[in-house]
C-alpha cells in the first residue's frame, strides 16, 4: 500500500526528476545532444539538483542553499564554457592579468608603432571561442610571463572589480601551473566572489529574500559569475546595495542616522562606478520612512546622497572612463560605424526622429525576452526557456507574499528609480554604441545581462498581497534548479 503522506515529503524531488526527464527526451533533440559529455553533464547537474534541494529541505536557510546552487552550478560553467565565449571575455582577462602585477590604472602606451596595454604573451596568443579539448596547443604549455602588447584591457574598468580574477592568475603563476589554469582559477575565484557576496546580500535583507535568490541563481548571471567578466562583481555588488537599502527600509523607527545613510552613498558609488547606470540607485533611498531615523530631518539628506552619487559619476565619467573607452579595439569600429556622441547629441536635439526613437523603448521588451538565454556569444539560445523562465518571474513578483503591503509611494519611486536605469542604459549605450542617426535602439547593443539587478525590486512595484496565497518556498527552489539543470545541459550539448 501507498504511503502518500511520505510520498509528499518528496513532492519537490518528484517534479524535478520528472521536469528533467521532460526536458531530456522531448526538447533536447538531436544528435548534438547523444555525446557522452551532454549525458555525464545531465547525471552532473541531476546530482547537483538533487543535492541542493535535499540541502534546503534540511536547514531551511535561502543564503546557504543560494551559495551551494551557485558553486555547484558555476563550477560546470568555469571548465564547460568555452574558452573567450562569454562576452569580452578576453578583454577581461587581459585587464586581469594587468591587474594581478599591480598595475591598478593600465597605461596605453605605444611599442613598435602599435598601441595598446603590457600584459604577458600567454594571453596574447590565446585562443578565442574554442573549448577545452579544441585547445589543447595553448592549454597544456607553461605560463608564458614574457611582455607582450595587447590591444584592450578594458581600462575605463575600476580595478577592484578584476581583483578576485587576478588573485586566481597570480595562483595559477606561482603554483608554476599551465596556460588553461589561470583561465580556471581566474574562473573561479570569481564566482566565488560572487557567491560570497550573493550570501551576504541575502543574509542581510529583511525581505525580498527568495527574489533575490532567483535573480542570482539564473542561468545567465552564474554564467556571467564563471567567467572572467566584470559582472561578477556587478550583480553581486548590486544584491548588497540592494539589500542594504532594504535594511534600511526596514528598520526600526528611529534607529538609523547620517552613517547608514553615508554607508549607502559609498556603495552606490563603488557600484556606479563599475557600471555608470546603476547609480540610479540612489534613488531608492527616497522610499525609506522618514520615522525610521533617529532624527526625522536626517531622511533629507537622502537627497544629499544622490546628489554626491551624481556627482562622483559624472566626474569619473568625464575625466576617466569616456576618454578610456577609445583605447581598445572599439575606436576602429566606431570610426567605421560613424559612432560618436557629440555627433549623436546634435542628432537628437535637431531631430524630432531621435524623440520617436526613444519613445519607441517598449519595442525592446520582446527583444529583450528573446535574448534571456543567449550565453555565450556565438552560440544559439533556447526560445523556450525565454518564455516560460518570463513567465514564472511574472508570477513570483506578483504573487510572492511579501510580510507587509506595498505603499503606493515605495512602488512609484522604486518604478521611477527602475525606469531610470533602463532608459539611462538605452542613453548611454545609444550615445557611444550606436552610428549617429540610428533610427532602432536595437543598435545600441543593450542586452538582457545589463538590467539584472533591477529584477530584484520588481516585486515592489507589482506585487499583489493576499492572504489566501501561501508561499511555497521549495518549490520556487525546485523551478531554479530545473532551469538551471535545463540551460546548462542545452550548453553542453551544443557546444560539445
Amino acid at each position: 500500500m501507498i504511503d502518500y503522506k511520505n510520498l509528499n515529503n518528496y513532492k519537490s524531488l518528484i517534479i524535478f526528476l520528472i521536469s528533467i526527464i521532460i526536458i531530456n527526451i522531448f526538447i533536447f533533440d538531436g544528435a548534438n545532444f547523444k555525446s557522452s559529455f551532454f549525458v555525464l553533464t545531465v547525471i552532473y547537474t541531476s546530482i547537483c539538483g538533487i543535492a541542493s534541494l535535499y540541502y534546503y529541505k534540511r536547514t531551511k536557510n535561502i543564503e546557504r542553499t543560494v551559495f551551494l546552487i551557485v558553486i555547484l552550478f558555476g563550477l560546470l560553467c568555469v571548465f564547460l564554457s568555452p574558452i573567450n565565449s562569454v562576452s569580452d571575455e578576453g578583454e577581461h582577462f587581459m585587464r586581469s592579468e594587468i591587474t594581478s602585477h599591480g598595475d591598478f590604472f593600465p597605461k596605453y602606451i605605444t611599442q613598435n608603432n602599435k598601441n595598446g596595454f603590457m600584459s604577458i604573451d600567454s594571453l596574447a596568443h590565446m585562443p578565442m571561442d574554442k573549448t577545452f579539448f579544441e585547445t589543447n596547443s595553448w592549454n597544456t604549455q607553461p605560463i608564458n610571463t614574457t611582455p607582450q602588447l595587447v590591444n584592450s584591457a578594458f581600462e575605463q574598468n575600476p580595478f577592484y572589480v578584476y581583483i578576485a580574477q587576478a588573485m586566481g592568475i597570480d595562483l595559477a603563476k606561482l603554483l608554476n601551473l599551465n596556460q588553461i589554469s589561470m583561465l580556471w582559477l581566474g574562473r573561479f575565484f570569481n564566482l566565488l566572489l560572487y557567491a560570497s557576496f550573493t550570501f551576504i546580500a541575502i543574509k542581510k535583507t529583511p525581505i525580498l529574500k527568495i527574489p533575490m535568490a532567483v535573480v542570482a541563481t539564473f542561468p545567465l548571471a552564474i554564467v556571467q559569475a564563471a567567467s572572467f567578466s566584470s559582472d561578477s562583481f556587478i550583480f553581486s555588488f548590486s544584491f548588497i546595495v540592494i539589500a542594504y537599502l532594504l535594511y534600511m527600509y526596514k528598520a526600526k523607527e528611529g534607529s538609523l542616522t547620517k552613517k547608514e545613510i553615508g554607508i549607502f552613498t559609498i556603495l552606490v558609488i563603488i557600484l556606479g562606478l563599475s557600471k555608470v547606470t546603476l547609480g540610479g540607485f540612489a534613488l531608492l533611498i527616497l522610499i525609506v520612512p522618514k520615522n525610521n531615523f533617529k532624527n526625522p530631518k536626517d531622511k533629507y539628506f537622502g537627497f544629499i546622497s544622490i546628489l554626491t552619487v551624481l556627482l562622483a559619476l559624472i566626474i569619473w565619467s568625464k575625466f576617466y572612463a569616456v576618454g578610456s573607452i577609445s583605447h581598445s579595439w572599439r575606436a576602429s569600429l566606431f570610426a567605421q560605424k560613424n559612432v560618436n556622441a557629440n555627433g549623436q547629441i546634435k542628432y537628437l536635439l535637431s531631430d524630432a526622429h531621435g524623440l520617436i526613437t526613444f519613445l519607441q523603448i517598449g519595442n525592446q521588451i520582446p527583444v529583450q525576452i528573446d535574448a534571456l538565454s543567449k550565453l555565450y556569444t556565438n552560440y544559439n539560445n533556447f526560445p523556450l526557456f525565454n518564455v516560460i523562465y518570463t513567465l514564472f518571474f511574472i508570477l513570483l513578483c506578483m504573487f510572492y507574499q511579501l510580510e507587509d503591503k506595498i505603499k503606493r509611494n515605495t512602488r512609484i519611486i522604486t518604478a521611477f528609480s527602475v525606469f531610470i536605469i533602463i532608459f539611462g542604459t538605452y542613453v548611454v549605450q545609444y550615445l557611444t554604441w550606436a552610428p549617429v542617426g540610428a533610427k532602432d535602439l536595437i543598435e545600441s547593443g543593450v542586452v538582457p545581462r545589463y538590467f539584472l539587478p533591477v529584477f530584484v525590486l520588481i516585486p515592489l512595484i507589482i506585487n499583489y498581497k493576499n492572504p489566501k496565497i501561501k508561499n511555497n518556498e521549495i518549490l520556487i527552489i525546485t523551478c531554479i534548479l530545473i532551469f538551471l539543470c535545463g540551460m546548462l545541459t542545452f550548453m553542453a550539448g551544443t557546444i560539445y
